[in-house]
């Protein structure tokens, strides 16, 4: 018999267990995570005679809408299953609870980022849309040119981050992040050998964050700069952060760089009837981080 329900504090440990093998994560971003941006209490779990099978965390989140309405959203986090206990329907009754949960807090939609493009179909047979596409490009270090227009990166803290986020994305229909959870993209990034970045091309400011996902491979999580100063800004980072590939990811709103192309990246489930109408066909909101 299992039970669902919100994870309790004695229970941390076995959550951190359960993290560490279904993602692999350090243990040192975990304990980071729920010592700094989750209480254990936003936490659902799946529990089987004590043992926790499943778990997933609701963080809070909000969704800005074009006509400029905020919006609170549930954004689904670190879903994971034990490997030796896939395949019992415990993600599907999960999220089910998850619902009844986010609508009783106050959300009008629940989000998330699948963790990988396989997964879009199970979760919208959970009731998901797509919603938050991104736009992505890939570049060998060999075909760029080094002319980065006299471009200049720097390292910037969370809160600068944010309002330059803010003043390319503020009348459009994205997910904000609060100073904590840009923080926490901060804290990621660190462990990835990167960070926030300001970055300045022809007296336009723009940022990224970025990471190093392999040895030789650099991700910019989101780069949001105006597309003109665009290929320059590419330039700029692969100027300050050696790889052999650069894998950038912008607005799939936005007019790309060429080569660029659009791909699924969140859902979301509206609760609101009304949101769902009205939106229900939208497929390139920006949601940006992800913290993938």
């Amino acid at each position: 018999m299992i039970t669902i329900r919100p994870a309790v504090p004695e229970e941390l440990p076995q959550l951190k267990d359960l993290w560490r093998k279904c993602f692999g994560d350090p243990s040192t971003y975990v304990d980071i995570f729920y010592q700094k941006f989750c209480p254990v209490e936003q936490v659902l779990v799946v529990d089987e005679v004590g043992e926790l099978d499943s778990m997933a965390a609701m963080l809070p989140g909000t969704v800005h809408l074009p006509d400029g309405t905020d919006i609170p959203v549930g954004y689904v986090y670190a879903l994971a299953t034990n490997p030796y206990m896939q395949g019992k329907g415990h993600a599907r009754q999960l999220l089910k609870y998850a619902d009844e949960y986010l609508q009783k807090r106050g959300d009008k939609a629940m989000i998330l980022v699948p963790a990988s493009p396989s997964l879009h179909r199970f979760f919208e047979t959970v009731g998901m849309d797509e919603c938050f596409a991104t736009r992505k490009v890939e570049f060998l270090a060999s075909s760029l040119t080094g002319d980065t227009g006299g471009g200049v990166m720097t390292p910037v803290a969370p809160r600068e981050y944010n309002e330059i986020r803010e003043s390319y994305l503020k009348d459009t229909f994205h997910v904000t992040y609060s100073d904590n959870m840009i923080t926490f993209q901060q804290i990621g990034s660190h462990m990835a050998y990167g960070d926030l970045y300001k970055i300045e091309v022809d007296g336009v400011v723009g940022c990224a964050a970025i990471e190093y996902v392999q040895k030789r491979r650099l991700l910019a999580k989101e780069l949001l700069i105006p597309h003109a100063q665009m290929g320059k800004a590419v330039e700029t980072i692969a100027k300050e952060m050696e790889a052999s590939r650069y894998h950038i990811r912008t607005p799939a709103f936005w007019d790309g760089l060429s080569g660029s192309y659009t791909q699924a990246f969140g859902m979301i489930k509206w609760y609101d009837q009304d949101l769902h109408a009205k939106y229900c066909s939208t497929q390139d909101a920006y949601l940006g981080l992800g913290f993938d």
